[in-house]
């Protein structure tokens, strides 16, 4: 119906009206660019709508859902289990209160974390040693290396590495001991090229698995080493335990040694192979 058709329609309608109404009252009309820039927005917006609707799940998307992951477990406690080959770790951390304690099993070495501190007591020891909580050097590597690095040792800190992950896509559901939610596969590159790092660490790229609950928190982490394809897996649970560590009490307590750049030396520190890597040479 045009607009001449609906006058027509309108005067027809009000022949029979009584006297003294007025189905038509005078309108004071606006002008009608009013409504050009309505319209323009209108339709600039079911546009945008419709282009967004239309797009499918990206890997920006998948990508943004586990950095969100790794942000929520970051604000509760949480106890964890780490496996590779046949050793394993358990322990607890609080990165709140930025606390935790993580000790391999069947062996009777302990790690504390406290604040910026972490204390060592390898087996047998009579002492504790203090040193940094992160070896400047292993801050300043490649996220692989750091990841495979830290992942016996601080479990806390080797999730933050995984935000370094910049290829990351849904890879289906998953599942575990009373959770459910999606996994997703992601790639972790050594940053070749870019200038920062350690050449020391150096390592190819890394892929693996994190699984995010539908809570929206981390709960499992897997990945391959490069090098031998031997499998880590990090398993969290236990969200909101206490968490209770405290620093061995000062009698105890030697300061660990360190080398110029803050990092541990002279010291061999567990790889995830099931022996020691080489010690650190001293810097003199």
């Amino acid at each position: 119906m045009n607009e001449r058709d609906l006058r027509t329609l309108l005067v027809r309608a009000t022949e029979d009206r009584p006297a003294g109404i007025d189905l038509m009252p005078s309108i004071t009309p606006r002008p009608r660019r009013v409504l050009v820039p309505s319209l323009a927005a209108l339709g600039a917006a079911a546009l945008v709508t419709v282009i967004v609707t239309a797009l499918p799940a990206s890997q920006t998307s998948a990508q943004a859902q586990v950095a969100a992951a790794l942000h929520a477990t970051s604000g509760e406690s949480f106890r964890i289990h780490v496996q590779s080959g046949d050793r394993t770790w358990d322990g607890a951390f609080d990165p709140v209160r930025r606390v935790g304690v993580i000790a391999e099993a069947g062996d009777p070495s302990e790690t504390r974390f406290v604040g910026d501190l972490m204390y060592q007591k390898p087996a047998g020891a009579a002492k504790w040693e203090a040193l940094p909580r992160v070896d400047e050097r292993l801050r300043n590597a490649p996220p692989t290396a750091a990841l495979i690095k830290l992942a016996p040792q601080d479990p806390q800190a080797a999730l933050e590495r995984l935000r370094a992950a910049t290829d990351v896509r849904e890879d289906g559901p998953a599942s575990g001991s009373g959770w459910s939610g999606r996994r997703f596969a992601f790639t972790l590159t050594d940053g070749s090229g870019s200038g920062s790092g350690d050449a020391e660490f150096g390592s190819p790229a890394l892929s693996g698995q994190v699984d995010v609950d539908d809570e929206g928190r981390v709960r499992r982490l897997e990945f391959d080493f490069p090098k031998d394809s031997r499998r880590l897996v990090m398993e969290i649970a236990g969200f909101g335990t206490p968490v209770t560590v405290t620093a061995p009490p000062p009698g105890e307590v030697v300061p660990g040694p360190v080398d110029a750049s803050g990092g541990a030396k002279g010291e061999p520190a567990p790889d995830l192979k099931g022996r020691d890597v080489k010690p650190a040479a001293g810097k003199s």
